[in-house]
Formats: C-alpha cells, sequence, structure tokens
C-alpha cells in the first residue's frame, strides 16, 4: 500500500457508501483515498504525512454543483446585488451610490431583482432607472437573468424602440407600455441579447479574474466538482490556461452552449474529452425561461397572468436538429426546460434518439424540470434522463401557487416523487440565479417545499450533491463518496446534518474543502494555499 500523505482522525466521517456509511478515520495518498477505518490507520507512525485532528467533527464527500454560470458568478461579487431589495426605491438608491465612484458614460450593471418582493408591486422600469442614473448607461438582471431592466441610455445605445426589432426577435419580447406604446426597459429571454450585443466586453486578464474569483467562493463552500456553464470561447481559453497551471482548484465539467456544437463535432471533441481537473461535459440547449419572469412555457396559462403561456425559445425543428447532431457526435446534452410545455416538447424530441440502453447511458439532461406531471414523470423514467434540479428555487419561489394554481404548484419540485421514480436526480445551484452553498439547497430541499410531502430526507438531499452528482458527469466509480480508491475530495463541517434541526442546515460552516487530497481552503485561514 502507498503511505500517505495526509491523515484525518478523530472525525465523524460521513461516507455515502451504504457498504460502510461511518467511520473516524481517513487516509489520502498521491490524491486518492488509501483507508477509512474505525480507528488510526496503523501505517499513520511510519509515515510522513500531515495529520489532522478532527476533534469530532463531521466529513463528507466533496459537494458537486452541477449547474453554475462560472463568469457570472465571478462578476457578481464585484457588482451591484439587489437579491432582497423590498422597493423600487432602493434600487435607485443602490444605483446612485453606485454612481459616485463610477465615471460618467461608464456602465452600471447589477442583479438580484424579484418585482414580487417590491413594495410598488410592479416591474422597475427605465423611468425609475433614469431618475437614479442620468449619464450612465444602467442593466440590472432581475435575479433569474431571464429579465433585465435597462434604462433610457441603454436602450439609446442598443438601438431598441418600440418599432425595432418587435418583429424579427424570435424566443424574445420587448415590453412595451399599454398605454403609451413606448418602451418600458423590460427585456426578457433572446432580448437580452440586444443589450449584450453592446455592452464592454472584459479583456482576457479581467476574464482570469472573474474565473479565480468564481473558484475561490466555491471551494469556500465545500465545492469539490462543478458543472460549468461557459460564456465564451475565451472563457474557455482561460480556463484551460489555468489549470495547465494548476492554478484551478476545484475539478471542472464543462457545460459549453449549443451555438458551438458544430464546431464542437467537427473539431472530434465528444464528453470526456480532457484531463482529470477540466473535462469537456454536456452541450447545454436554451428552451424556454424561468417562472419568475413568466417566461417558462406551460401547457396553460400563467394563473396570475392568463394572456401568457410563456416563450419557447426554439422551434421544434431547431431542438430537434440540436439534440440529432449532440447525440450522435457523442455528447451528453443538458436541456433547460422549466415549463410543463417545454419539458414535454424535450422528452418526445430525446425520445427521437434514445432507442436502446447505449442511448440511455448518454445520460441527458433536463436542467431545472421544474413544473412536472405524473406522465412527464414517467416519460422521463422510461428515457432514463437525468432531472438537474435546483433545490434553492423552492425557497425563493414563495408566489408558486398564485402564479401557477395549486394543482400545478402539486408537481412542481416535486423532488421526491423524481426519485420515487428512480429517475437519476441530481442538485446545483444554478448560482448567481440563487446562492452557490450546498448546504442553503440541501436545507431548502429538506424543509421548504410548498408541498411537504415532497420533501427529502436529509440523506436523500445530501446524496443528490454527492454520488449522484458525480453520476451525472459519468465519475460515480471515481467520486461521489469515501471510499478506498476514490478522488479524495472531502468537505470539513462545523455539524453533522444529520444530528441537527432541519431548518439549521444552512447554518452549517464549511471548516475545509478539500480537492484531491489538497486542502484548498481551511476557514480559520481564509485563503487557498
Amino acid at each position: 500500500m502507498s503511505q500517505p500523505d495526509l491523515i484525518l482522525i478523530n472525525g465523524n466521517i460521513i461516507t455515502m457508501n451504504p457498504k460502510r456509511p461511518k467511520a473516524s478515520c481517513v487516509a489520502v495518498g498521491c490524491g486518492r483515498i488509501l483507508a477509512v477505518e474505525e480507528k488510526k490507520p496503523s501505517f499513520t507512525e511510519s509515515s510522513d504525512a500531515t495529520v489532522i485532528d478532527l476533534h469530532g467533527k463531521t466529513v463528507i464527500p466533496g459537494f458537486i454543483d452541477a449547474h453554475v454560470h462560472g463568469v457570472s458568478l465571478g462578476s457578481s461579487l464585484s457588482r451591484i446585488n439587489l437579491r432582497g431589495v423590498k422597493s423600487i426605491n432602493e434600487i435607485q438608491k443602490t444605483v446612485k451610490k453606485w454612481i459616485e465612484t463610477t465615471a460618467d458614460n461608464d456602465w452600471i450593471i447589477g442583479r438580484g431583482w424579484d418585482q414580487d418582493l417590491l413594495s410598488e408591486n410592479r416591474y422597475p422600469t427605465k423611468r425609475d432607472l433614469d431618475e437614479a442614473s442620468p449619464r450612465n448607461p444602467v442593466l440590472l438582471y432581475r435575479t433569474c437573468g431571464h429579465v433585465c431592466v435597462v434604462n433610457s441610455q441603454a436602450l439609446e445605445m442598443a438601438g431598441i424602440d418600440a418599432e425595432s426589432h418587435v418583429n424579427e426577435l424570435r424566443g424574445g419580447q420587448i415590453d412595451l407600455d399599454s398605454e403609451t406604446g413606448e418602451t418600458t426597459g423590460i427585456l426578457r429571454e433572446n432580448a437580452l441579447k440586444l443589450i449584450g450585443d453592446v455592452l464592454p466586453r472584459s479583456n482576457s486578464d479581467e476574464l482570469t479574474g472573474l474565473c479565480l474569483a468564481a473558484c475561490q467562493k466555491m471551494v469556500e463552500e465545500g465545492i469539490t466538482t462543478v458543472h460549468w456553464i461557459v460564456s465564451s470561447p475565451e472563457e474557455l481559453r482561460i480556463l484551460s490556461s489555468l489549470e495547465k497551471r494548476n492554478l484551478v482548484p476545484v475539478h471542472i465539467y464543462l457545460m459549453i452552449p449549443a451555438e458551438y456544437l458544430d464546431h464542437l463535432v467537427s473539431l472530434g471533441l465528444t464528453t470526456g474529452f480532457g484531463s482529470n481537473r477540466l473535462r469537456m461535459g454536456c452541450v447545454k440547449v436554451m428552451a424556454d425561461g424561468s417562472l419568475g419572469g413568466r417566461t417558462a412555457a406551460l401547457e396553460e396559462p400563467y394563473v396570475d397572468l392568463p394572456t401568457s403561456r410563456g416563450i419557447l425559445l426554439l422551434s421544434q425543428k431547431q431542438l430537434k436538429k440540436m439534440v440529432r447532431v449532440a447525440h450522435s457526435g457523442g455528447f451528453q446534452l443538458a436541456i433547460h426546460a422549466i415549463g410543463d410545455r417545454t419539458i414535454g416538447i424535450v422528452l418526445e424530441t430525446l425520445k427521437n434518439v434514445i432507442q436502446s440502453p447505449a442511448d440511455m447511458n448518454r445520460r441527458h439532461r433536463v436542467e431545472h424540470a421544474s413544473v412536472l406531471n405524473p406522465k412527464l414523470i414517467e416519460k422521463m423514467q422510461n428515457l432514463g434522463v437525468i432531472a438537474s434540479i435546483q433545490p434553492h428555487f423552492i425557497a425563493s419561489d414563495f408566489w408558486i401557487n398564485e402564479r401557477l394554481g395549486k394543482a400545478r404548484a402539486r408537481w412542481t419540485y416535486a423532488l421526491k416523487s423524481l426519485l420515487e421514480s428512480n429517475i437519476p436526480t441530481v442538485a446545483g445551484s444554478d448560482a448567481p440565479v440563487e446562492p452557490i452553498s450546498p448546504l442553503k439547497g440541501i436545507c431548502a430541499a429538506v424543509t421548504e417545499n410548498a408541498t411537504p410531502s415532497e420533501n427529502l430526507t436529509v440523506d436523500q438531499a445530501l446524496k443528490l450533491y454527492t454520488f449522484n452528482g458525480a453520476y451525472a458527469s459519468f465519475e460515480e466509480n471515481v467520486k461521489g463518496s469515501i471510499e478506498v480508491g476514490k478522488v479524495a475530495d472531502l468537505v470539513v463541517l462545523s455539524e453533522d446534518p444529520y444530528e441537527i434541526e432541519p431548518e439549521q442546515i444552512k447554518e452549517i460552516k464549511v471548516e475545509k474543502t478539500i480537492v484531491a487530497g489538497e486542502v484548498v481552503y481551511d476557514r480559520e485561514n481564509h485563503h487557498l494555499p
């Protein structure tokens, strides 16, 4: 047996391995787990290993976040944070404060407002932002990222008015005032691209800083593997450069936007290409919007907006082509589908390419899979697709009964039904849409569901962020549990999530994060080594 270089002793080790669920010591060597024991390993005395006495603290497998927008997360850490704001006046005050340290004509960008939390009981508009910012273009994303509000200067820079772009804008919407016919400043779905086209581009150094900031935040939250949604080829080049220089502290499973699918196929790349630290993952397809922005595509109208059933971002012809090309090219698919209408279309499209057990083992994913029903769950089960869910949506979407009606709300975020139907289910944050913290996600999955029977046990929720997450990236044999031979991805927690009140799980602190046997975060030192 190899000699260890790191040994954890006197711990409460939760292995997520049903054959040996608990232990007190773990020995690590060359990035792998060498021993999982009830007592101090016998070879400890003769080794030069670093020994960490846990003093009873809890150790679990490293968290796996299956859905993160990496650069957006990095950006959000240094931009206006409007999460939880209670009024448009508060938004205006925040913008004005940022103007004090911003040069004229420079962009002011933020994220996090939710119209359902605002005391004015309406969306912010360009006029609200014009009052706050007369000399700077302003772009503020709704918390979901599928809707934004901009001021008049930003609209002018993008060439957006009541007449332009409306007819040719597929899968998007420019809101107009019902009385005046003017633009309100609210843009939805593909209309956001019109603003994106005129935003200043981050240079290589800036993007590098954003990637590193995102990684730092991840390890602080105990994340050891992340399914990272890439936004540009430059971002991919930077991640590759950082990986070659050993500057990436987490394992990254890349999610590449479908707009680059043809390039990937022409290069002969497939899911799994790359290194242990940076691997090609799935092709990400956007099929609809969000429930918060009322752009998720539903079979029946929104209860609180009877004129709308949401927005499909792709035609069925476009979706079929993407699915066919990705599947035949050897790629796993990850298709964003929130509304029941979208999920139904996606499953019917996947049915065309999933014809055998080998096709099922491509492990195609439905990202979010929010508004379900028994028939959709049965179809997911029959196709063997993965449900990639975001438990913290449950905590944020407090309005779900009013928006969808009780009958549909019953099957929204139906986490336990998914598991009981043996549908492979994994969890992520969708950060920066929701907090990056897996512990907050676990807490929401266990305590927050509007349908209490859909709440998970602690064990079920923890498995979503560990073993199941590894399955979604074809790594269940090397990650997701604390077993001999697996990668030494470990997290030390301040409390045992099984032993405290479920509502307190979100308060647990990450003490240490260990990736491939290396301590990459220590709360006492609060820095990367």
